[in-house]
């Protein structure tokens, strides 16, 4: 079964999506950092504007829920007036992934910064196409993530990889830009966007286009890390329960962090834990964290359960999630994952249909009327 064409598009702050709550606003911080009175700035417009609550998404990005119509010239501006957002619509488009712990003035800080500062000279980017920059020794970002990547070759210099390719175009700092501009208008030009519309991905463009440029060599595959929750010698790593965090997480970080970086997988890096009670994920052996969980109802139009309440109640029900990877989604667009998992629960009407190893979109195996029938579905498949 082919997996159901997504609706809408990637929402931002100068083109929000409505959704089931309100409006979806989402912002992009420069680098995944913010300071902590940008994170008060935040928590402040969570209750303001919204409904409290912000997505944590898996391209770093944050997404302010439940803003209401009237109040969201007034949002923007807020934003704008503190920083936290640009006021330029190419800005406003941009998507930047950079790895955890990420240190100023290294070569992939400098790297995302020639993409921050030249983004008027770049074409026009379509609202999904993202950048990722990872520069260093060991990498963290994978191919899911964007659909060009700027990466060290071990000491060589720069890469520059479309998604889908193991070659790429051997550039350096001071071509990158020009490089960068080639690429994507190639990548433009041959599927001529404005008459097609709605543009492919890289991975699926490059499927269907050969690459015109080859490295001068083969490339040195970099040692591939992943970011773990815990506790380490000089910082935390956090996750935010289900991918949302409350106004409240983000006056808490804020009391005892001078910044946070929010990373890949929807986590947090920090210095300090805000107390006992911080409501954040702190440990690897978190059920929570084998579970990826959209918004559901009613905060997204196309989910017909509650995912979150349904997720909460599951996490701790550890028999039957023990070992195994679980996908709670509200239609089976499968917008909070879109990869294979162990156990899919999908809303379906407000029935709940049961996926076993495969997608929130392939045929269910069974359809639940209710969560206590989810539950006595799943005790017995496990027994």
């Amino acid at each position: 079964m082919n997996r159901p064409a997504a609706k809408g598009w990637c929402p931002s702050v100068l083109r929000p999506m409505k959704s089931g709550d309100g409006l979806l606003v989402r912002i992009k911080p420069n680098y995944g950092l913010l300071n902590a009175n940008q994170l008060l700035v935040l928590a402040d417009c969570l209750d303001d504007f919204g409904n409290g609550l912000l997505d944590v998404t898996s391209r770093t990005n944050l997404q302010i829920r439940g803003v209401k119509e009237q109040g969201y010239s007034d949002l923007v501006l807020k934003l704008q007036t503190e920083g936290l957002v640009g006021v330029s619509e190419k800005l406003d488009r941009l998507n930047v992934i950079v790895p955890p712990f990420i240190q100023k003035n290294s070569l992939t800080w400098r790297c995302a910064s020639q993409i921050y500062s030249s983004v008027e000279s770049l074409p026009f980017l379509p609202e999904k196409f993202g950048f990722c920059v990872d520069c260093e020794e060991s990498c963290y970002l994978s191919d899911n993530s964007g659909d060009l990547f700027i990466e060290g070759n071990s000491g060589s210099g720069l890469v520059l990889r479309c998604t889908g390719l193991k070659e790429g175009l051997f550039t350096s700092e001071k071509t990158l830009i020009d490089d960068v501009k080639k690429i994507i208008g190639w990548y433009l030009e041959k599927q001529n966007v404005e008459e097609n519309g709605r543009p492919m991905r890289m991975r699926e463009f490059v499927s269907q286009n050969k690459f015109p440029w080859k490295t001068s060599k083969k490339l040195k595959k970099p040692l591939l890390r992943e970011v773990m929750v815990g506790r380490y010698p000089s910082h935390f790593i956090l996750a935010a329960p289900f991918g949302q965090l409350k106004s409240e997480h983000l006056r808490k970080l804020a009391a005892v962090n001078k910044k946070v970086q929010f990373t890949i997988n929807r986590m947090l890096i920090v210095e300090s834990l805000p107390g006992k009670d911080h409501g954040l994920i702190d440990e690897p052996q978190d059920n929570r964290l084998k579970m990826h969980v959209c918004p559901g109802a009613p905060h997204c139009s196309s989910a017909t359960i509650k995912t979150r309440h349904l997720a909460e109640s599951l996490a701790h029900q550890k028999e039957f999630i023990i070992g195994r990877k679980v996908h709670i989604s509200g239609c089976t667009k499968g917008c909070a994952s879109p990869n294979s998992k162990d156990i899919c629960i999908v809303g379906n009407e407000g029935s709940f249909d049961i996926v076993e190893k495969g997608y929130a979109w392939d045929k269910p195996v069974v359809r639940c009327s209710s969560q206590t029938s989810v539950f006595e579905h799943l005790r017995e498949a496990g027994s």
